[in-house]
C-alpha cells in the first residue's frame, strides 16, 4: 500500500493510521489527547504545509463558535467550556491531517484503507482485550461485552463501518482479496449487541447493493434482479443467525426497539431509559427553542426534570434541539446538509459518491441514538466528506 508514495505521505499515512487507532483505544485514557497532538505536531515536522481555509474549517467553526456563546445563558457555562475548549483541540488536532492529505494524490481511497487498517487493528485488540472465548461465551449467554476501553455502541458501529468500507471496495473498486475479514468485524457486532451497530450492518450493505444495481442501462433489468435475490438472501441469513447463541442477544434487544417504535410487545429497560431521555430534551426544547440551556447541559436538564441519572440524553438532536436550540441544531446539521447536497450531484457521476451517501444517511439515522457531535471521531471522520467533496470538484468542474 506505501509503495507508491514518498516519504513524506507514507510518514503521513503511518501517523493517521496511529491516530485512528489513538481515537478508539486510548480516547478514555489520559494518553489519547496528548498522543493525538503528538502525531499532529509530528506530521507539521515532516510535511511542508499549507493550511487554507476551506469549508470544512468554516462548517466547524461556526459551531464551535456558537458552542462558546451558549455560555452566556447556559444554566453552567463551566460545562459548556470543557466541551467547546475540547471541540476546539479537535479541530487544530483534525486540521493538520486535512491539510496534509489534501494535496496527495487519491487521498480519498488512501483514507479509506488508513482507516480500514486501523479498524481492524482495534477489532482484534478487542479479541485480545476480552478474550476470544469470553466473546463467544457471553454472546451466548445473551451478555454483552462490557465498556472497558471503550463504549461498547462505538467498538460494534466502527466494526460496521469496516463492513461498508469493505463492501463498498468490494463492489464499487473491484477489490477482491481480504473480503474474509468482515467475519471478524461481524463477530464483534455481535458481541457488542449494539442496535445502532446492527441497523448499520444491515442498511449499509443494502444500501451499497442497490446502488449498484442502479448503474449501468436501464432497460438491464439483470443487476436490480440480483439486489432483490441478494436482500432475499440477507434475510435469511439473519434470520438464521438471530437463533445462534452469537446473535441471540442482538436479536432481543433488536426486537425491544421495534417494539418501542410500534407499541407492541414487551420493550427493555435501555430502550425505555433513552425514550425518556429523549422526551426530556424535547420537553426542554419547548421551553427554550430558539437558543437552549447551553451546550452539555444536559445532565442539569435531566437532574430539573427530578431524574437521578446526570448522563447525556442518548440522541444527537434532542441534546442539541435541549442545550442549543435550533441555532445549535442548525449550526451542526448544516454541514450535513452541505454535504448531501453536494454528494447527490456527483452521485449521478461518480460511483465513490455512493459510498459518502450510505455513510451519511447511516450517520443522520444513528445520531437518533447516540451523541456524538463533541467526538474528535467526527471530526476525523468528516475530512473524508470534504476531502471528497474537494476530489469531485477537481475531477468535475462542471457541477457547481
Amino acid at each position: 500500500m506505501l509503495n507508491q508514495y514518498n516519504f513524506k505521505e507514507k510518514a503521513t499515512i503511518i501517523a493517521t493510521f496511529c491516530l485512528y487507532v489513538d481515537l478508539f483505544i486510548l480516547e478514555n485514557t489520559p494518553a489519547g489527547a496528548p498522543i493525538a497532538l503528538g502525531l499532529a505536531i509530528f506530521v507539521i515536522g515532516v510535511n511542508n504545509l499549507k493550511f487554507s481555509f476551506a469549508p470544512y474549517h468554516l462548517f466547524f467553526l461556526i459551531f464551535i463558535l456558537y458552542c462558546y456563546a451558549t455560555t452566556f445563558w447556559a444554566l453552567n457555562g463551566y460545562y459548556t467550556l470543557t466541551v467547546a475548549n475540547g471541540l476546539v483541540q479537535s479541530l487544530m488536532v483534525m486540521s493538520v491531517f486535512y491539510a496534509a492529505f489534501s494535496p496527495m494524490k487519491d487521498n480519498v481511497n488512501t483514507l479509506i484503507k488508513t482507516m480500514l487498517c486501523g479498524g481492524y487493528v482495534v477489532i482484534f485488540y478487542s479479541f485480545f482485550f476480552y478474550g476470544f472465548g469470553r466473546i463467544l461465551s457471553m454472546s451466548e449467554d445473551s451478555m454483552r461485552i462490557s465498556n472497558s476501553f471503550i463504549n461498547v455502541n462505538v467498538l460494534g458501529m466502527m466494526s460496521a463501518l469496516m463492513m461498508l468500507f469493505h463492501l463498498y471496495l468490494h463492489l464499487f473498486e473491484k477489490r477482491r482479496k481480504d473480503i474474509i475479514f468482515i467475519i471478524p468485524a461481524i463477530i464483534i457486532i455481535g458481541a457488542t449487541q449494539s442496535r445502532k451497530a446492527i441497523f448499520m450492518a444491515i442498511m449499509g450493505p443494502l444500501l451499497l447493493f442497490w446502488f449498484k444495481s442502479r448503474t449501468g442501462p436501464r432497460h438491464n433489468l439483470l443487476p436490480f434482479v440480483r439486489f432483490i435475490f441478494i436482500a432475499f438472501v440477507l434475510l435469511i441469513l439473519l434470520d438464521l443467525l438471530s437463533n445462534t447463541g452469537l446473535f441471540h442477544g442482538a436479536y432481543e434487544r433488536m426486537m425491544g426497539f421495534v417494539n418501542s417504535l410500534t407499541g407492541e410487545g414487551e420493550v427493555d429497560s435501555s430502550t425505555s431509559l433513552r425514550a425518556y431521555y429523549r422526551q426530556v430534551g424535547w420537553d426542554q426544547f419547548l421551553k427554550t427553542p430558539l437558543l437552549g440551556v447551553g451546550i452539555n447541559n444536559a445532565p442539569l436538564i435531566l437532574s430539573n426534570a427530578g431524574s437521578s441519572h446526570r448522563t447525556y440524553l442518548h440522541c444527537n438532536y434532542a441534546e442539541l434541539a435541549a442545550c442549543g436550540g435550533l441555532a445549535g441544531l442548525i449550526s451542526y446539521y448544516s454541514i450535513h446538509t452541505y454535504i448531501l447536497t453536494k454528494e447527490l450531484k456527483y452521485a449521478k457521476k461518480d460511483p465513490s459518491a455512493v459510498l459518502f451517501l450510505v455513510w451519511m444517511f447511516l450517520i443522520l439515522t444513528t445520531d437518533w441514538g447516540s451523541v456524538s457531535y463533541y467526538t474528535k471521531r467526527t471530526f476525523f471522520n468528516f475530512i473524508m466528506f470534504f476531502l471528497h467533496i474537494q476530489q469531485m470538484k477537481q475531477r468535475y468542474p462542471e457541477i457547481k
